[in-house]
C-alpha cells in the first residue's frame, strides 16, 4: 500500500494535517488493511514536502493542543499521484512474501519454536479473517458494490489464503515431510 498516494489523494480535495489522514483510515476501516502507524505517516509527509509535492498550507496555534501544521498539494504533487498508482500496480503482489525467507532457511529453526510461532501467525490471520467478515457484513459501512466492500474481499481473499498455506506448512512440519532446508541451492548458485 502506498502511504504517499493516500496522502496525496487526501490533500487533492482536503488540506490536512497527518492525523487527520490516520483518522481517515480508520474512519472506513482501512487502517487494518495497509497497517499504518503515526511514525510512517509523519516519515511520508516529510518526504513528499522535502520532494516538493506538497506544501505547508498553514501552522495553526492552540493554547490547548500542540502546534499543528497543516499541509496541501503542490502540482506536482497532483503528477505523483498517478506515478504513485502505476507503482503499485507493479510491484510483486504475493502476499505470502514476509514469510517466505522463514520457510527457506526453517532447517536452522527448532521444530516446536517455529511450530509455535507459525500457529502465532494462524491464530492472527485466523482474528484478521474473522474481523473481514465482520467488516463485510456491514452493508451500512460497506454498501455492496462500493470501493470498500470491494477491498474487503480482496483482504478476506488474501487471509483465507494465507491460512491455508500456514495449515498446510504446520501439517507438513509436524508429520515431518516439510523440507525447508535450501543448502544444496545456495550451494550450486555460489559455486558458479
Amino acid at each position: 500500500m502506498s502511504l504517499k498516494l493516500v496522502i496525496l489523494g487526501v490533500l487533492d480535495y482536503q488540506n490536512v494535517h497527518p492525523y487527520d489522514v490516520k483518522r481517515f483510515l480508520k474512519h472506513y476501516d482501512w487502517d487494518y488493511l495497509f497497517q499504518i502507524n503515526d511514525a510512517k505517516i509523519y516519515y511520508a509527509f516529510d518526504s513528499l514536502l522535502k520532494n516538493g509535492c506538497i506544501s505547508v498550507a498553514e501552522i495553526v496555534e492552540n493554547e490547548k493542543t500542540p502546534t499543528k501544521t497543516v499541509y496541501a498539494i503542490t502540482e506536482k504533487g497532483r503528477a505523483q499521484i498517478e506515478k504513485e498508482l502505476y507503482k503499485l500496480f507493479k510491484k510483486d503482489i504475493l502476499a505470502y512474501k514476509t514469510i517466505y525467507p522463514a520457510l527457506l532457511f526453517a532447517d536452522y529453526a527448532d521444530t516446536y519454536k517455529l511450530l509455535f510461532y507459525l500457529n502465532e501467525r494462524k491464530n492472527a490471520v485466523s482474528h484478521e479473517l474473522e474481523s473481514s467478515f465482520e467488516r463485510a457484513r456491514d452493508k451500512k459501512t460497506n454498501p455492496e458494490n462500493s470501493a470498500t466492500a470491494l477491498i474487503i474481499q480482496n483482504a478476506t481473499e488474501h487471509l483465507q489464503a494465507d491460512l491455508h498455506l500456514l495449515n498446510d506448512l504446520i501439517s507438513r512440519i509436524e508429520s515431518g515431510v516439510f523440507c525447508g532446508n535450501i543448502q544444496n541451492e545456495v550451494a550450486s548458485f555460489f559455486k558458479k
